[in-house]
């Protein structure tokens, strides 16, 4: 209850009496045995431990792990294992990272960056160190990653393996700050760029007969060894070194005899000493594959559309789609000569571009995606609108010749997945180029709402395809470039394919509006489904002039907004 002179009296007498200034936590108690302690820092960070497990059949490369803790000794700060594929670079990472780990108290970080891998994207820089500074702790991830995880690691004894770099772009952001962390790097590549910055260098080589012989052991026994010893030979001659090789038929053969297993790979591999070390890598992979896939059910062979990921198809699925546009162009080339001709030239141009690019590493790559990507979209596009505007057989052709490139197209792009992830959205006030490109995509949409009813005016299927295909870009490419305008894209792959994707779309066709302004009332918009003559041709010509330009300004300011 309350008392005099603002203190409490508690039931049995005793009088706590507080007064002064308090800068601190202040706890009312009763009878105190000890001293009393505040805790007003956070729970204590756990050190993170992503290593993967060791290699329990690892063998050899003794001088390469002394290589390492000499490194570690000398202070290094960076280690780049390179080599060539299978020839054992993570292994030897990895094994000798949980050989060291007691020396590195403040954790062991570890990420696969997928540099090498052709059935995925690599992982890109941002994403890695999001999922570090998640590992160390951190509940509230900064938008500046990078200086944020250097600030971390400054004073931190801590270990990082970068596993399969792709290049030095994709490694250098996540080498940390200060002198006290190590960092193991592996890639086919000898970054050089790293070694020039001080990094050391431990370039690997194949297994001698030996080592091969004793990773086997490892895997398989003495015993089994010793009862096939010819067929042992072989194995280990056909695998030429190759730790990954080694250990692949090692798992095949706890089921297999070794001579069987020999033989296979006989069929499929080049005698020892021939061809390069990649082509068998990629051979004992394959072989290996082959082996262990379960049969296809009949519904499965039947079915199956696994054709459609070959490169050829895609190409094939390209010039189909190419011939077919410009046979159904042939009334706008008699019409527009230069134009038209000119305006298929530098969509074909783009088209061809992409699809060289499309299998490159990095923002090359991305760029490549993307000019197939707005490509596509005008395909789609324009194939609907022309099966409005005159549904012939060539207009059908035209139209399901794009149906398959887009599904090539599609099964080309699985690793894109990885590309669009969860965007934090942001305003647009202090960036008035996203008001731009917001109002120029919301005015499109309202203007071809606008001219639709007088140009699809019926309600048939043919006239609704139409339709479809005049509110595709806005939707597609308008959509796109909101995207942008809305939310933080920081990576660098992502930049490029959005980039690209309205370069694509957007430049020929704001070209060809523009052009075919000079043809007077033979000019024709909305995928040659309208020729203007008289009087209405002034009215379109607003509307397709107005057009351009909002195309232009969103393409444009969507374009600055990446580069920022």
């Amino acid at each position: 209850m309350p008392g005099d002179g603002g203190g409490m009296v508690e039931e049995s007498g005793t009088r706590n009496e507080q007064s002064g200034t308090v800068n601190g936590p202040v706890a009312q108690v009763g009878a105190v045995h000890g001293g009393i302690h505040f805790n007003t820092q956070a729970g204590e960070r756990l050190a993170p431990g992503q290593l993967p497990p060791d290699i329990a059949t690892f063998a050899g490369q003794a001088d390469e792990l002394a290589a390492l803790h000499a490194m570690v000794g000398d202070s290094a700060r960076v280690a780049v294992i390179s080599g060539a594929p299978g020839v054992g670079k993570t292994a030897l990472a990895v094994h000798w990272a949980n050989q060291a780990a007691q020396d590195f108290p403040d954790g062991q970080l570890y990420v696969n960056l997928r540099g090498s891998d052709a059935g995925d994207w690599p992982v890109s820089p941002t994403e890695v160190l999001r999922s570090f500074l998640e590992a160390m702790g951190e509940t509230r991830i900064p938008a500046d990653v990078a200086g944020r995880y250097r600030t971390l690691l400054a004073k931190k004894r801590v270990l990082v393996v970068l596993d399969d770099a792709r290049d030095l772009a994709q490694v250098r952001p996540l080498l940390p700050g200060g002198t006290t962390a190590f960092v193991v790097v592996t890639s086919r590549n000898q970054l050089t760029g790293l070694i020039a910055d001080g990094a050391r260098s431990l370039p690997l080589d194949a297994l001698g007969a030996a080592e091969s012989r004793e990773l086997l052991a490892r895997a398989l026994g003495e015993e089994q060894l010793a009862g096939e010893p010819r067929a042992v030979d072989e194995v280990i001659a056909l695998c030429a070194g190759s730790p990954q090789a080694l250990s692949t038929v090692a798992a095949h053969a706890a089921g297999t005899p070794i001579a069987v297993l020999a033989r296979e790979l006989g069929e499929v591999l080049a005698p020892p000493g021939v061809g390069s070390w990649s082509e068998r890598m990629a051979s004992v992979l394959d072989w290996s594959a082959r082996r262990s896939a379960t049969p296809p059910a009949w519904k499965d062979r039947v079915a199956g559309l696994g054709w459609l990921g070959n490169r050829n198809a895609l190409y094939a699925a390209a010039v189909a789609a190419s011939v077919t546009t410009v046979i159904t162009y042939t009334d706008v080339i008699a019409a527009s000569s230069f134009f038209g001709l000119g305006y298929l030239l530098i969509r074909f141009a783009l088209l061809l571009v992409g699809l060289v690019w499309l299998e490159r590493d990095g923002a090359r790559g991305a760029t490549g995606a993307g000019l197939v990507v707005g490509t596509a979209v005008f395909f789609a596009v324009d194939s609907l609108t022309s099966l409005h505007g005159a549904a012939t057989v060539w207009a059908w052709l035209y139209f399901f010749a794009v149906i398959a490139f887009t599904a090539a197209l599609a099964s080309r792009l699985a690793p894109l997945r990885r590309v669009f992830r969860r965007r934090r959205l942001v305003r647009p006030s202090g960036r008035p180029l996203a008001y731009v490109v917001l109002g120029a995509v919301a005015v499109q949409f309202v203007l071809l709402f606008a001219g639709l009813p007088l140009e699809y005016g019926s309600t048939t299927v043919i006239a609704g395809l139409g339709a479809l295909g005049a509110l595709l870009p806005v939707v597609s490419i308008g959509g796109l470039c909101a995207a942008v305008a809305l939310t933080e894209v920081s990576d660098r792959e992502e930049r490029s394919l959005a980039g690209a994707v309205v370069v694509a779309y957007h430049g020929p066709e704001v070209l060809l509006i523009l052009s075919s302004l000079l043809l007077g009332t033979q000019f024709t918009y909305l995928g040659g489904g309208y020729w203007a003559t008289g009087v209405e041709f002034a009215a379109w010509t607003v509307f397709a002039v107005a057009q351009a330009v909002l195309a232009a300004a969103s393409a444009g300011a969507t374009l600055a907004l990446l580069r920022r």
